[in-house]
């Protein structure tokens, strides 16, 4: 697997694209993800691609980390060849799913899982294209 993105919760997508557009990042359209209640941005600075995710209701996924702590990086987002066996072996060594694959607005439709490690927390996988 190869890092595709490393997300961040923000409390305003719009709010988060001028800030870090302001660090050289260029944005792709914000996208929004009626079934999981979030807007999201996928930004790009050379080699490092960011995804904003901000919350459209109150117990969107991100609500409660917002809360917490504010704005923050909270992912990292893998590319997966075979999402299936990367999730078992996964599993294997201790993560546990938290969100079972699905497809995601945000990726055309491809499918996307969150893990969770308590040795360092959130890991989403996405199938590659």
């Amino acid at each position: 697997m190869i890092i595709d993105h490393i997300g961040y919760a923000v409390e305003d997508v719009d709010d988060g694209k001028k800030a870090l557009e302001a660090l050289g990042f260029s944005f792709e359209p914000v996208v929004e993800d009626s079934d999981r209640g979030i807007r999201i941005a996928f930004g790009k600075h050379g080699e490092y691609r960011v995804e904003l995710v901000a919350p459209m209701r109150e117990n969107s996924p991100v609500s409660a980390l917002l809360k917490k702590v504010g704005s923050t990086p909270y992912h990292f987002c893998y590319a997966s060849d075979n999402i299936e066996t990367d999730v078992a072996e996964l599993v294997n060594r201790r993560f546990k799913v938290l969100i079972p694959p699905a497809p995601a607005v945000a990726f055309d439709g491809r499918r996307v899982v969150f893990l969770y490690s308590l040795a360092i927390g959130i890991v989403e996988i996405v199938e590659k294209e």
